[in-house]
Protein backbone atom coordinates (compact mmCIF):
# COMPACT_ATOMS: atom_id res chain seq x y z
CA UNK A 1 0.00 0.00 0.00
CA UNK A 2 1.13 3.27 -0.71
CA UNK A 3 1.74 6.11 1.76
CA UNK A 4 -0.38 8.13 -0.32
CA UNK A 5 -3.24 5.35 -0.04
CA UNK A 6 -2.60 4.39 3.54
CA UNK A 7 -2.44 8.38 4.88
CA UNK A 8 -5.68 9.12 3.22
CA UNK A 9 -7.44 5.55 4.25
CA UNK A 10 -6.11 6.63 8.02
CA UNK A 11 -7.13 10.16 7.89
CA UNK A 12 -10.68 9.23 6.67
CA UNK A 13 -11.25 6.80 9.09
CA UNK A 14 -10.14 9.45 11.88
CA UNK A 15 -12.38 11.87 10.46
CA UNK A 16 -15.57 9.46 9.90
CA UNK A 17 -14.86 7.80 13.76
CA UNK A 18 -14.64 11.74 15.10
CA UNK A 19 -17.89 12.59 13.34
CA UNK A 20 -19.65 9.34 14.53
CA UNK A 21 -18.51 10.07 18.12
CA UNK A 22 -19.78 13.89 17.68
CA UNK A 23 -22.80 12.59 16.93
CA UNK A 24 -22.99 10.51 20.01
CA UNK A 25 -22.70 13.81 21.93
CA UNK A 26 -26.06 14.82 21.10
CA UNK A 27 -26.82 12.02 23.97
CA UNK A 28 -25.56 13.26 26.87
CA UNK A 29 -28.08 14.44 29.48
CA UNK A 30 -28.56 18.37 30.12
CA UNK A 31 -28.94 19.47 33.53
CA UNK A 32 -31.48 22.16 33.93
CA UNK A 33 -29.90 25.00 35.68
CA UNK A 34 -27.05 25.63 33.51
CA UNK A 35 -26.02 27.92 30.73
CA UNK A 36 -24.22 25.16 28.88
CA UNK A 37 -24.83 21.51 28.63
CA UNK A 38 -22.43 18.78 29.53
CA UNK A 39 -21.85 18.21 25.80
CA UNK A 40 -19.84 21.13 24.99
CA UNK A 41 -16.83 20.02 25.95
CA UNK A 42 -16.81 16.40 23.99
CA UNK A 43 -17.53 18.41 21.33
CA UNK A 44 -15.07 21.04 21.15
CA UNK A 45 -12.36 18.36 21.48
CA UNK A 46 -13.85 16.38 18.41
CA UNK A 47 -13.89 19.52 16.75
CA UNK A 48 -10.70 20.28 17.21
CA UNK A 49 -10.16 16.03 16.04
CA UNK A 50 -11.66 16.79 13.54
CA UNK A 51 -10.40 19.69 12.33
CA UNK A 52 -7.02 17.78 12.68
CA UNK A 53 -8.37 14.83 10.61
CA UNK A 54 -9.32 17.06 7.87
CA UNK A 55 -5.54 18.36 7.42
CA UNK A 56 -4.42 14.74 7.67
CA UNK A 57 -6.63 14.11 4.72
CA UNK A 58 -5.63 17.42 2.59
CA UNK A 59 -2.12 16.65 3.71
CA UNK A 60 -2.80 13.01 2.12
CA UNK A 61 -4.69 13.88 -1.02
CA UNK A 62 -1.83 16.30 -1.75
CA UNK A 63 1.18 14.07 -1.42
CA UNK A 64 2.38 12.61 -4.72
CA UNK A 65 1.64 9.01 -5.61
CA UNK A 66 4.78 6.71 -5.68
CA UNK A 67 4.52 2.78 -6.74
CA UNK A 68 2.80 0.57 -4.97
CA UNK A 69 4.64 -1.02 -2.30
CA UNK A 70 3.94 -3.95 0.16
CA UNK A 71 3.61 -2.81 3.63
CA UNK A 72 2.38 -4.27 6.34
CA UNK A 73 0.03 -3.00 8.97
CA UNK A 74 3.04 -2.07 11.36
CA UNK A 75 4.75 -0.05 8.90
CA UNK A 76 1.92 2.09 8.73
CA UNK A 77 1.19 2.10 12.57
CA UNK A 78 4.48 3.54 12.89
CA UNK A 79 4.42 6.23 10.04
CA UNK A 80 0.99 7.48 11.26
CA UNK A 81 1.54 6.50 14.98
CA UNK A 82 1.36 9.96 16.48
CA UNK A 83 -2.12 10.31 14.95
CA UNK A 84 -3.50 7.38 16.37
CA UNK A 85 -1.56 7.76 19.63
CA UNK A 86 -3.79 11.11 20.06
CA UNK A 87 -6.76 9.49 19.04
CA UNK A 88 -6.36 6.84 21.51
CA UNK A 89 -5.99 9.15 24.10
CA UNK A 90 -9.25 10.75 23.20
CA UNK A 91 -10.56 7.32 23.33
CA UNK A 92 -8.61 6.97 26.91
CA UNK A 93 -10.33 10.15 28.39
CA UNK A 94 -14.07 9.54 27.46
CA UNK A 95 -13.43 6.10 29.18
CA UNK A 96 -12.22 7.63 32.04
CA UNK A 97 -14.60 10.74 32.53
CA UNK A 98 -17.33 8.32 34.03
CA UNK A 99 -14.61 7.11 36.14
CA UNK A 100 -12.57 9.59 37.54
CA UNK A 101 -14.39 13.25 36.46
CA UNK A 102 -14.21 15.11 33.75
CA UNK A 103 -11.69 17.39 35.30
CA UNK A 104 -9.03 14.70 36.47
CA UNK A 105 -9.29 13.20 32.94
CA UNK A 106 -9.06 16.10 30.89
CA UNK A 107 -5.83 16.64 32.77
CA UNK A 108 -4.87 12.84 31.85
CA UNK A 109 -5.56 13.76 28.22
CA UNK A 110 -3.84 16.83 28.32
CA UNK A 111 -0.63 15.39 29.66
CA UNK A 112 -0.58 12.49 27.34
CA UNK A 113 -1.01 14.48 24.35
CA UNK A 114 1.59 16.68 25.54
CA UNK A 115 3.96 14.36 25.98
CA UNK A 116 2.93 12.34 23.13
CA UNK A 117 3.67 15.50 20.45
CA UNK A 118 6.44 17.65 22.89
CA UNK A 119 9.47 17.12 23.64
CA UNK A 120 10.69 14.09 26.15
CA UNK A 121 13.28 14.48 29.03
CA UNK A 122 13.20 14.83 32.40
CA UNK A 123 12.71 18.71 32.36
CA UNK A 124 9.60 18.52 30.04
CA UNK A 125 7.82 16.09 31.58
CA UNK A 126 8.32 18.81 34.75
CA UNK A 127 6.51 21.52 32.13
CA UNK A 128 4.31 18.92 30.68
CA UNK A 129 2.48 18.67 34.91
CA UNK A 130 3.23 22.74 35.44
CA UNK A 131 1.49 23.13 31.78
CA UNK A 132 -1.37 19.84 33.06
CA UNK A 133 -1.95 21.32 36.51
CA UNK A 134 -2.43 25.17 34.81
CA UNK A 135 -4.81 24.27 32.39
CA UNK A 136 -7.24 21.53 34.47
CA UNK A 137 -7.58 24.53 36.99
CA UNK A 138 -8.26 27.31 34.61
CA UNK A 139 -10.42 25.18 32.44
CA UNK A 140 -12.38 23.92 35.76
CA UNK A 141 -12.52 27.31 36.75
CA UNK A 142 -13.97 28.91 33.53
CA UNK A 143 -16.41 25.67 32.96
CA UNK A 144 -17.70 25.33 36.52
CA UNK A 145 -17.82 29.25 37.62
CA UNK A 146 -17.93 31.35 34.82
CA UNK A 147 -20.07 29.08 32.28
CA UNK A 148 -21.73 27.18 35.16
CA UNK A 149 -21.07 23.67 33.23
CA UNK A 150 -22.10 20.78 35.09
CA UNK A 151 -19.12 18.05 34.43
CA UNK A 152 -19.13 15.11 35.25
CA UNK A 153 -18.24 14.29 38.78
CA UNK A 154 -16.81 10.52 38.52
CA UNK A 155 -16.92 7.59 40.39
CA UNK A 156 -13.55 6.39 41.23
CA UNK A 157 -14.19 3.82 42.46
CA UNK A 158 -15.19 2.01 39.55
CA UNK A 159 -11.40 1.96 38.44
CA UNK A 160 -10.84 -0.58 41.61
Amino acid sequence: MSKRLSGILLAAGLLGLAALMFLQTFKVRNFPGTRFGAEIWPRAILICLGVLALILLVQALRRPATAETRRGLSEIVAREGIALAVFACFFCFLWLVPRLGAYPAGGLFVFAVLSILGPRGPRAIGRHLLITVGVTVVLGAVFSHVLMVLAPAGRWWTLL
